[in-house]
């Protein structure tokens, strides 16, 4: 694997896979973890509750307590009111201010069904001293006022947001079921939206698969995980695979999530749902209203993030009757220019981590064709800039020692 970027002048440069590996959580690879994800968890003495075994990486539908839920999970262990348990994440979580900070996945059930649990979330920069963050209540995951009305009378894995408050440089995370029912926290991940990687261009790219047929359906989430201050996202372009793939419904755009403000937008090759025209790409470039497209240098800053909304705009169509977007390509490009290409197969599946997001498919019928989890792929994308694995590494031991030495 080759890490593609731009030197000053336009000039492409390639860093080899042993340089790579060297930036240590730097540069995915099929081996490394996402750096946003909890790749380790700790039960407070008197706790049992399941965490470690599978509510580590990204959200993939086997969760604390999935046994016998006909998702295929075998874990019977319960997260139960009282218990709790410190995940730990592999690098710093950044504060980033206006932006959710963190997402916790948990299972909550459908219309009728009476499980809850109260979580508390605290919040330590050194896995000793935690400071509070907030709680939330799973049953908020069946109303329709914060979460998408189509989706709230069926059971699924809920992602509950929090903000660390004045925290920052967030190594860990404490999860307490405080009270609730019998069901336990059905815990399935922990996920910081900004991990401190020490690198200017950075990324992480999640394609959702939605629909089972050959339709060939996906949606996106795109993450700049640039330090902050660093490098924005100025587009990306989509390239289809060969014929007889088409590609539409290229129409729409990526918002901006957590009213921060702006999205990328539909700029060329502009497709509609069943359009006879055949289009080799398309691309989208940043838009701060929604409606143009933005002044030279103007991107998706460090921090933030787009998708598309699930069940609120539609996703991208290939109508393809071949293998899941065989042949495509997705190209990030950054406000400097510096540009990475993706081939879905063998970068973003091969080098990526799977995993699972509940999707709902409704098409004539009332019943749903779709109600469950189907796959992602995700992938992380940064070059370290030169000294930045030992220098940020310092910089951030240096503010935390900082931040224990006021609270003393």
């Amino acid at each position: 694997m080759t890490l593609r970027g731009r030197e000053p002048g336009g000039r492409i440069h390639s860093l080899p896979s042993a340089a790579a590996a060297c930036a240590l959580l730097f540069a995915a690879s099929p081996a490394a973890a996402l750096s946003s994800y909890a790749v380790e968890a700790v039960d407070e003495p008197g706790s049992s509750t399941g965490a470690a075994a599978v509510a580590l990486g990204v959200p993939d539908y086997h969760f604390v307590n999935d046994a016998a839920l006909a998702y295929g999970g075998t874990n019977a262990d319960v997260f139960a009111p009282g218990e709790a348990t410190v995940l730990r994440f592999p690098v710093p979580l950044r504060n980033v201010p206006g932006q959710v900070d963190l997402l916790v996945s948990a299972f909550v059930g459908g219309a009728g069904a009476t499980d809850d649990a109260l979580v508390d979330v605290e919040v330590s920069s050194d896995g000793t001293n935690f400071t509070s963050a907030g709680s939330f209540a799973t049953a908020t995951g069946r109303d329709g006022f914060v979460f998408p009305p189509q989706e709230v009378d069926f059971e699924s894995v809920k992602h509950f947001p929090i903000e660390f408050g004045a925290a920052d440089l967030v190594s860990h995370v404490r999860l307490t079921n405080a009270m609730g029912t019998a069901e336990g926290l059905r815990l399935d991940a922990v996920e910081g939206l900004h991990p401190a990687l020490g690198a200017s261009h950075a990324f992480e790219l999640r394609v959702d698969r939605y629909r089972q047929e050959n339709t060939g359906r996906f949606r996106l989430r795109i993450k700049n995980l640039a330090d902050l201050g660093g490098v924005a996202i100025r587009e990306l372009r989509i390239e289809r695979g060969p014929d007889p793939i088409r590609f539409e419904d290229t129409q729409i755009s990526l918002p901006a999530l957590y009213g921060s403000g702006g999205a990328l937008i539909c700029v060329e090759n502009c497709n509609a749902d069943n359009a006879p025209v055949v289009i080799p790409f398309s691309r989208h470039a940043w838009s701060l209203e929604g409606v143009t497209e933005a002044p030279v240098g103007e991107g998706l800053e460090p921090g933030r993030q787009v998708a598309n909304v699930r069940n609120a705009n539609p996703s991208f169509d290939t109508d393809n009757a071949l293998t899941f977007l065989e042949g495509f390509s997705f190209h990030v490009v950054f406000t400097d220019d510096t540009e990475e290409s993706l081939d879905f197969a063998t970068d973003i599946v091969a080098g990526g981590v799977p995993g699972a997001l509940y999707q709902k498919y409704q098409y004539f019928d009332a019943n749903p064709i779709v109600n469950g989890p189907l796959r992602t792929d995700t992938y992380e994308f940064s070059v370290p800039e030169p000294g930045a694995a030992a220098i940020g590494a310092a910089a951030l031991a240096t503010i935390a020692a900082l931040r224990r030495a006021r609270s003393a």
